[in-house]
């Protein structure tokens, strides 16, 4: 049998394969058996195969076969014939017409074949629906009947251009919008397609933004990710979401402010909602120790860290701060409602065991050498409290403000006045620069050094009281102490005053007239500048000025104050001996100094020194009569009629009458 040669003018064309492998016509058709069954298209031949090479004893059946499986060359690449194939069986030029139904394959690995509607479908674009984006063509019909051809949460995409909405698009469709340099027709950012979402990439940024909403919508973007693996390095920090903000000189020329992160909340709303600019939460679930891994590792609800490595300081590296916080109101603030910050402590389950917070803030430093310059500065004006603690609650005796022991609570800004509490001698102790002037001990007890000099007093008291000093209820041997040379004032001029002085004590009514009581029990009878260390006015008439409880081992010393009046009282007032108040001794400018039982007149010395007494005289080791020599006693000048004395010459008493001194008779006692 003679061999068959293919004729010049048939070309063999794979034309289903160019359309993604469809099979020919050819295959459907019989062809003849034999030994050998030639391979058809699509997948044996191409352009460069020859007849001769590939069929050897071919029959007239097989060949026809092969022909009707095969194109003319003449129809390669024309209108109505079939797409070209080049070397390596790709098409050529594109393909006209509907090809949809083609398949496609992504390069993948592991890929399938499926067609292109399904890819295209998956993909929507608006300039499927004829958008323009001219900046002048009313795009929002194109808009409609993109987002109503699409199912719900599909992504549509919009190409670069100017939109220009001529009409209102308010229709919710709960699609992404992707704008690829999508701007308006006045070159504003697009912010607003209907309720949807929009993703722009314009201007060299991404943008989301929702121009609208309506009740109960979800957030325009959500992250979540779980922490789910063990082990990693440690002190490596995962995060969600960073924000990383590289400042190198050369872009910080411009005075300008940069903000790596910003959240801006613009409000006008009303009602009883929380309308919050930021809010962080960190939780720790209700179920988190039940794997009995012990304690868990620390959380925070929001972390902020500046930091400064140039090592320099603040005048040369410039300001840091950590964070601020700026409050921006007008008009008054009755209610309280607006807080610079807020700090609010409550527990997770009101019913349970009530949570408690070791701290509200802390304020530290995590090595040993950086200080705060002041830890708490409130450098505002204020027109309530600069603090306020009244509405707090106190727990167990909580104290309300704690500055630790042997620190310094400062009244000035000097710093000079200062209160310390000591722990060694556990006494609250006043200081004026270094020099310690008062101390509160343990039990009570008051001591005070005063540097005070001559025009100032210790302890003053004015205004109105029951009782200007009540040591009625003190345990005490000693309710009052003086030191030596110190008087006891009893009227504003210090004119009548009480002293001890040399082991006596001396009244005095004026500058010549005084009475005198030595150790010995011996009386004679002879013929001030207001300026206060401490003053204090009363408006309290039902209760004492200053009253001592307890049990102490001197009521008052005023043994170590450098003064010559230790206590004075004004006229008109008195000084009570017992509870009871029914011994006293008073002054008053017109009857003198008054000692009285019960409202009764008991002894009476007025200015003149004339001494007054209701009721007897019974010292306990008898009655003492001064005694002078005779020539002193013939010396007295102007002695009173009446006045006794003894006259050490003869040893015996005298008495100076009308007619001058006369001896007493004396006579032996009978046995």
């Amino acid at each position: 049998m003679r061999q068959f040669k293919w004729p010049e003018s048939l070309y063999i064309c794979l034309a289903a394969a160019a359309l993604g492998g469809a099979a020919s016509a050819a295959q459907a058709q019989p062809v003849a058996t034999g030994a050998y069954t030639p391979t058809l298209p699509p997948g044996g031949l191409d352009s460069r195969t020859t007849l001769p090479g590939l069929w050897q004893n071919a029959t007239i059946a097989q060949v026809a076969g092969m022909a009707a499986g095969s194109v003319q060359k003449t129809e390669k690449n024309q209108a109505d014939g079939v797409a070209g194939l080049d070397a390596s069986d790709a098409v050529t030029v594109p393909v006209t017409g509907n090809i949809s139904q083609a398949f496609v394959k992504t390069a993948l690995e592991g890929a399938l074949s499926r067609t292109l509607s399904a890819y295209l479908t998956e993909n929507p674009g608006a300039k499927d629906f004829g958008i323009a984006l001219d900046g002048t063509t009313d795009d929002v019909p194109a808009l409609k009947a993109t987002a109503a051809a699409v199912s719900a949460g599909s992504i549509i995409r919009v190409p670069a251009g100017k939109l220009h909405m001529g009409q209102a698009f308010t229709d919710d469709h709960s699609v992404l919008w992707q704008l690829n340099g999508t701007m308006m027709d006045d070159g504003a950012p697009v912010t607003q397609i209907g309720n949807d979402v929009i993703e722009s990439t314009l201007e060299g940024g991404k943008y989301f933004a929702r121009g609208q909403s309506h009740a109960d919508m979800s957030p325009v973007i959500r992250k979540d990710m779980d922490i789910t693996h063990t082990g990693g390095t440690r002190g490596f920090v995962m995060s969600l979401d960073k924000d990383n903000c590289t400042l190198k000189s050369t872009g910080a020329d411009l005075d300008d402010y940069i903000w790596c992160h910003s959240v801006v909340l613009t409000s006008s709303a009303a009602g009883l909602g929380e309308h919050v600019a930021s809010a962080a939460f960190a939780h720790r679930p209700s179920d988190a120790l039940s794997d009995k891994k012990g304690r868990r590792a620390q959380i925070w609800a929001g972390y902020d860290e500046t930091r400064d490595d140039t090592g320099q300081s603040s005048d040369v590296a410039g300001s840091l701060v950590g964070r601020e916080i700026d409050v921006f109101a007008n008009g008054d603030d009755p209610n309280g409602w607006r807080i610079g910050l807020q700090l609010q402590v409550a527990g997770s389950d009101p019913a349970g065991t009530p949570g408690k917070i070791g701290k509200g803030i802390a304020l530290g430093n995590n090595d040993g050498t950086s200080t705060y310059g002041i830890m708490f500065d409130a450098a505002g004006r204020f027109d309530t409290a600069g603090i306020d603690l009244s509405a707090s609650t106190p727990v167990n005796d909580a104290p309300v403000l704690n500055i630790g022991a042997n620190r310094n609570l400062s009244f000035a800004a000097d710093h000079k006045p200062h209160l310390r509490f000591d722990s060694a001698s556990y006494s609250l102790q006043y200081f004026y620069d270094t020099s310690r002037l008062l101390s509160v001990g343990l039990r009570g007890d008051i001591t005070t050094a005063i540097s005070n000099g001559a025009d100032g007093i210790a302890f003053s008291l004015t205004g109105d009281a029951l009782i200007g000093l009540s040591l009625v209820n003190l345990n005490v041997p000693e309710a009052l102490r003086f030191g030596s040379g110190q008087q006891l004032s009893w009227e504003p001029t210090a004119t009548v005053s009480t002293r001890y002085q040399d082991g006596k004590l001396t009244d005095k009514m004026s500058e010549t007239v005084s009475r005198t009581l030595d150790d010995s029990g011996n009386e004679r009878i002879t013929g001030s500048n207001l300026n206060s260390g401490m003053t204090t006015t009363l408006t309290n008439a039902d209760a004492s000025a200053v009253t001592l409880n307890g049990q102490a081992l001197i009521g008052v010393n005023l043994t170590g104050l450098n003064t010559t009046e230790a206590l004075r009282l004004g006229s008109g007032q008195q000084l009570s001996w017992e509870p009871t108040s029914v011994i006293q001794t008073g002054y008053n400018v017109s009857s003198g100094l008054t000692d009285s039982k019960a409202g009764a007149s008991l002894r009476m010395l007025d200015t003149q020194g004339n001494e007054t007494l209701h009721g007897t005289v019974t010292p306990e080791g008898g009655l003492h009569l001064p005694a002078l020599s005779r020539e002193q006693i013939r010396s007295w000048k102007e002695p009173a009629i009446g006045l006794v004395v003894l006259d050490a010459d003869d040893d015996a008493p005298v008495v100076y009458t009308s007619g001058g001194w006369k001896l007493m008779v004396l006579q032996a006692l009978p046995e």
